[in-house]
């Protein structure tokens, strides 16, 4: 009697046992297995939050620019918040377009000479920056970590609807990619011209990223 039972256990954790095994040992040669993890989302949306450092200036030059000496004519830096939306669409692979609309809030202070000495002024600005960047992010999508690359170029709308345009070059990195929801952090270095002068600026930007 106990060994009818015995073989009866045994047949019946075979029985039970036998159609989960069947599912990894017998697959057909055709069926890929199911992943082990997702895989990231191509597409990103972000909203850039963080703060940007930019100076500018021109000069006056004495006997010819090339024989005289220059000193500084008038010289603005602005320490502004930034804020604004950006996306990124993938275009295939490692290449992606990002378009964005930066928004810089600050007060720009100015040094100029009126002729017999050095003057100090300061505003409260608004400056509006549409952007267009080609992004290269390396790896594979279905990594937790995700790092970019960025060149592209922007457009400076200021006070006065006074126009600049500036080159833009920065890197980055997303975090928790294969997730629906993330975070990305950013350096832009931009360089270039606002109302016919020389600016530059960094830009440290911190981002909440919704990825689709």
């Amino acid at each position: 009697m106990r060994s009818v039972l015995r073989v009866a256990a045994i047949a019946s954790a075979l029985a039970l046992a036998g159609p989960a095994s069947a599912q990894y040992t017998f697959l057909s040669p055709k069926i890929e297995p199911p992943p082990l993890r997702l895989e990231g989302w191509e597409h990103v949306v972000r909203v850039n939050l963080g703060v940007g450092f930019y100076n500018s200036g021109w000069y006056n030059c004495y006997r010819g620019w090339y024989s005289g000496t220059c000193t500084t004519g008038s010289y603005g830096s602005l320490v502004p918040f930034l804020v604004g939306p950006q996306i990124d669409f993938n275009l295939g692979g490692v290449s992606n377009v990002s378009v964005g609309l930066t928004v810089g809030i600050g007060t720009v202070s100015t040094t100029y000479n009126d002729g017999t000495a050095n003057v100090k002024k300061s505003a409260q600005i608004t400056l509006w920056e549409p952007t267009l960047d080609y992004v290269v992010k390396p790896g594979s999508l279905s990594q937790d970590t995700v790092g970019r690359f960025r060149i592209g170029g922007g457009l400076y709308i200021g006070p006065d609807n006074k126009l600049g345009g500036v080159g833009r070059l920065g890197a980055g990195v997303s975090f928790f990619s294969t997730g629906r929801f993330g975070v990305g952090i950013d350096l832009v270095l931009e360089g270039g011209t606002v109302n016919g002068y020389w600016i530059g600026g960094l830009q440290i930007l911190a981002s909440p990223e919704f990825h689709f």
